[in-house]
């Protein structure tokens, strides 16, 4: 690895560590005397930065013109306000949570049934990696996004359904990559060896098989979370995905068609989502998951 891709390695480790620490101050949440809930994250705009709501959309950094269309800022809104006079730059921030959320949800459910559905078929073969081979062969199969319709319409869009949708059909691809591993591994002489001093199946496959498919793990789960968060902007955006009222840059995407055929156009909304939420986390991910 080169210094240039040593450096673009650090880099992306700390956009993504900004992006966890945010999504964790907005994950933490209290109730005020009112019983409002607010996080932390809402918390430091709000009390540190001064960020009022306003009653609709202000220009970015400050900025006024005589329009019926924006009204004076009471705060200071780096990137402006939405057309409920929400802070854009605060609802991208928390538009973290929901990808943190996400990210974590779905890999949890993805790649153990990945990993133990690869290594068993690569380990035992036969019968058994036949069995498992068509099942993720007919898994994959089905077209992703329609099983995913068909699965919110079921039940329902919460985020809790949209994890568990996406999970079960993101786990092939780590499945026949984990099977490709085994097959090779349990070639190997160490692998032999530890059959021929008696070790059993599962500590053969806990102890020597595992610890060596964990580059796999760390690879699949940065590339799947860029994917993850693809998938919620455009399921948000055909209408099935986070449900309105929640901070999505899916629901911001979504919303920027309508806001950039205004007169003048609303642009601060599409740009805060794509260009400072999705694409920067999405790159350092990609970055990280070509690692060698």
């Amino acid at each position: 690895m080169n210094q240039t891709q040593q450096r673009l390695k650090k880099i992306s480790y700390i956009i993504v560590s900004i992006y966890f620490v945010i999504g964790l101050l907005d994950l933490i949440s209290f109730r005020d005397s009112m019983g409002a809930k607010f996080s932390l994250l809402d918390a430091l705009f709000v009390k540190v930065l001064n960020v009022q709501k306003e009653r609709t959309y202000t220009e970015p950094f400050g900025l006024y013109r005589e329009s019926k269309h924006f009204e004076k800022p009471k705060g200071l809104h780096i990137l402006g306000t939405d057309i409920n006079g929400n802070d854009v730059l605060l609802q991208t921030l928390k538009g973290a949570k929901t990808a943190l959320l996400l990210a974590i949800g779905v890999n949890l459910i993805a790649i153990p049934i990945g990993i133990v559905l690869g290594v068993i078929a690569g380990y035992f073969g036969g019968w058994i990696d036949d069995i498992i081979q068509w099942f993720y062969t007919t898994v994959a199969s089905i077209p992703w996004l329609l099983f995913v319709i068909t699965f919110l319409m079921i039940f329902g869009r919460g985020m809790i359904w949209i994890i568990i949708a996406i999970g079960l059909t993101s786990w092939v691809e780590l499945a026949r990559i984990a099977r490709g591993e085994t097959l090779k591994l349990r070639e190997m002489n160490f692998i032999k060896s530890s059959l021929i001093v008696g070790k059993s199946h599962f500590r053969i496959l806990w102890e020597e098989i595992l610890p060596n498919l964990s580059s796999i793990v760390k690879i699949t789960f940065a590339l799947s979370s860029s994917h993850i968060i693809v998938a919620e902007t455009v399921l948000t955006f055909i209408g099935i995905g986070i449900e309105p009222g929640s901070s999505s840059w899916g629901i911001m995407i979504a919303e920027a068609p309508r806001e950039l055929l205004r007169d003048p156009p609303i642009w601060w909304n599409f740009f805060s989502a794509s260009f400072l939420g999705i694409l920067p986390l999405i790159l350092a991910l990609n970055i990280l998951a070509e690692e060698r």
